[in-house]
């Protein structure tokens, strides 16, 4: 084998396996300057262009504003006193959460340019709850063709459960009838699968789940608490977690839909939450946190996403959410074995290719 096609291999391979990692990123990522720093629920509009968010008016009320993503053209669209959260932007409507009928938590949707405002749903049931920096039900999702919307709500038993309806508000289903608490669904890009958090059996400790349409899967296994999943681009769901069980500042992590490259998402700000995806999944935006809790929207541009973006069902062993007790079919000690693994790899190709690098270097000077 010649000197230079063993170098080229090796870069090869390198290349390979760094895109085989499938690890999409943010950059150029810049803070916007607003009207209020006292602001939550940070959500773009499918095309990227504008964001939605909720923050403190001069009635000292919380109410809904749209801004374009360079920061102009602010506008308030909600002038009500009640409060406003769990914000969702769908195909041509804005969904939130805010109280209705006899004072219950209940979806609203609205206009982006602020008509049309309405509840969404008439029945005698929660359909979210408020807590100011940690809304544990999660906002609604839309469908990418935005004819329905997944939610959480109770059952008749007082546990959490996922539910779809129409964007009409008919048609109210469960999307999963097992016995396990589910809440802050989410669809994915082509509305085939639902990423959400629920307990794994006989355990208290919040993990990803996907539900395929048939049967909901572990995703994660780590035991480190975590919530507020959304979908990416090339199978990669971003959520809000901590980069240890004793962590105590809100990161947003990424990992493969196959449960693999757990990561840091972002790598900087004191904490971030409320991340949202363009459609196209090459817009990113969430909140920025400083340590003195003001928050900042930040946009960047997502980088690493496949000529071609696909979005493939679970084929790796993984418990289905049962009416009975299952045992992991993987632990967290496996995941994070299989990453070590990746990176070994990558590392081991790189050092082979600076080898055969430096070998044929030295053939060549010594002609």
């Amino acid at each position: 084998m010649s000197k230079i096609s063993s170098a080229g291999i090796s870069i090869l391979i390198l290349l390979i396996l760094i895109n085989g990692a499938n690890a999409i990123a943010v950059e150029n990522i810049k803070k916007i300057d607003v009207s209020t720093t006292d602001l939550w629920d940070v959500v773009l509009n499918p095309e990227g262009t504008k964001l939605a968010f909720v923050a403190i008016d001069e009635k000292n009320s919380q109410q809904i504003f749209v801004i374009n993503t360079d920061g102009s053209g602010e506008k308030k669209i909600t002038d009500d006193a009640n409060k406003k959260w769990g914000l969702a932007w769908g195909k041509d409507k804005i969904a939130y959460v805010s109280y209705g009928t006899g004072g219950l938590e209940k979806i609203f949707v609205i206009n982006p340019d602020g008509t049309g405002n309405k509840q969404l749903i008439s029945d005698n049931t929660r359909q979210g709850n408020f807590e100011r920096y940690m809304v544990a039900w999660g906002s609604p999702s839309w469908s990418p063709d935005g004819k329905s919307l997944v939610y959480t709500s109770l059952d008749e038993i007082e546990m959490q459960k996922m539910y779809k309806v129409n964007a009409d508000g008919s048609g109210k289903t469960a999307v999963l009838d097992e016995i396990s608490r589910q809440w802050s669904p989410a669809f994915s890009p082509d509305g085939k699968n639902i990423v959400f958090v629920s307990y794994p059996p006989e355990k208290n400790k919040e993990e990803l789940f996907i539900f395929d349409g048939n049967a909901g899967k572990q995703l994660t296994f780590d035991e480190i608490k975590k919530n507020y999943p959304v979908w990416g681009p090339d199978g990669t769901i971003v959520f809000v977690s901590y980069e240890s069980v004793t962590s105590s500042g809100e990161k947003l992590f990424a990992i493969d839909q196959d449960g693999k490259n757990r990561r840091l998402f972002i790598n900087e700000d004191f904490k971030q939450r409320y991340q949202s995806f363009s459609r196209d999944g090459r817009k990113f935006a969430y909140a920025a946190i400083d340590a003195g809790g003001n928050i900042k929207i930040a946009v960047g541009d997502v980088t690493g996403i496949k000529a071609v973006t696909t979005t493939t069902t679970i084929t790796t062993a993984a418990p289905t959410i049962a009416k009975t007790a299952v045992t992991p079919a993987a632990t967290a000690q496996k995941q994070e074995k299989e990453g070590n693994g990746i990176w070994l790899i990558m590392i081991l190709a790189a050092a082979v290719m600076l080898f055969l690098v430096a070998i044929a270097l030295k053939d060549y000077f010594k002609k």
